[in-house]
């Protein structure tokens, strides 16, 4: 039966302090959990507390002492993991705070400019059959990427991408990493696809296939032999004939409320 008596008890207590104390808690871990969600860490986390809550259900259910014990005092040591485990993320999380204020913690990113950039680069280095991988960050961190590569902390323009892929410059050989509307490094090394049935392709769409394997993230290729435009997402590819229609395969996966959908584009098969 419910005690009224204490529930209101409760309430006399939760005074105006007591509410700007709970809403300064519901936002702060509404934007950690904006921050950190989709990232490979946050797929660790998960893991680590589903096992940390079945031990906390047998330990209370069969009454096992050594694990209860372990329980109540590995609470500590479970949050200075959190912080080991997402270091990349709380580095990101506290730049982007320098940079656009906590407005820029709630607010979606703005993929215009990207899609605008990168869709005149792959056009102009389609035309010139050069070579070149762009990768464009989602909700997936690539910071384990990104530091494969040479920073370069660029507004992204499509003359920076295709300067930088122009032959035989130091960093056309590798991808670039696009973190909003920046590119945060070039010469970045991808991992190659695990797919067997794509080792027929080259290496660069082999690096974007294995990249869109294990992350939310979109790339953009251009080949160098045939001047080909093809998009990996969610480890397919997808060949691409013209401007007009990467810009409109940018806009549907980036900015899907502001889309009208792209045009029918032929997937590529090994």
């Amino acid at each position: 039966m419910l005690d009224t008596r204490h529930f209101r008890e409760i309430l006399d207590q939760f005074t105006v302090t007591s509410a700007i104390d709970v809403l300064l808690i519901a936002a702060l871990i509404y934007a950690t959990l904006r921050i950190l969600s989709g990232t490979r860490a946050m797929t660790q986390l998960r893991g680590l507390l589903a096992l940390f809550l079945v031990f906390v259900v047998l330990g209370r259910v069969l009454d096992l002492t050594v694990i209860n014990y372990l329980v109540e005092h590995s609470v500590t040591a479970l949050l200075v993991g959190v912080v080991i485990i997402f270091q990349p993320e709380i580095r990101r999380a506290l730049d982007r705070l320098g940079r656009t204020g906590v407005s820029g913690w709630f607010r979606a990113s703005d993929y215009a400019e990207v899609i605008e950039a990168v869709s005149r680069a792959a056009a102009r280095m389609a035309a010139a059959r050069h070579g070149g991988i762009i990768v464009i960050e989602r909700e997936t961190g690539l910071q384990d990427v990104i530091e494969t590569g040479v920073p370069i902390d660029a507004r992204v323009t499509a003359e920076l991408l295709t300067s930088i892929f122009f032959p035989n410059s130091p960093l056309h050989d590798m991808a670039v990493v696009i973190r909003e509307q920046r590119v945060v490094a070039a010469g970045c090394v991808l991992p190659l696809s695990a797919n067997p049935d794509e080792r027929s392709l080259g290496t660069r769409h082999r690096a974007a296939l294995g990249i869109t394997e294990t992350t939310d993230a979109l790339a953009v290729v251009v080949s160098e032999e045939t001047g080909q435009i093809s998009v990996a997402l969610n480890g397919r590819l997808t060949h691409i004939p013209d401007e007009r229609r990467l810009r409109a395969v940018l806009e549907w996966v980036l900015e899907p409320g502001a889309a009208r959908g792209p045009q029918p584009v032929e997937e590529v098969r090994a």
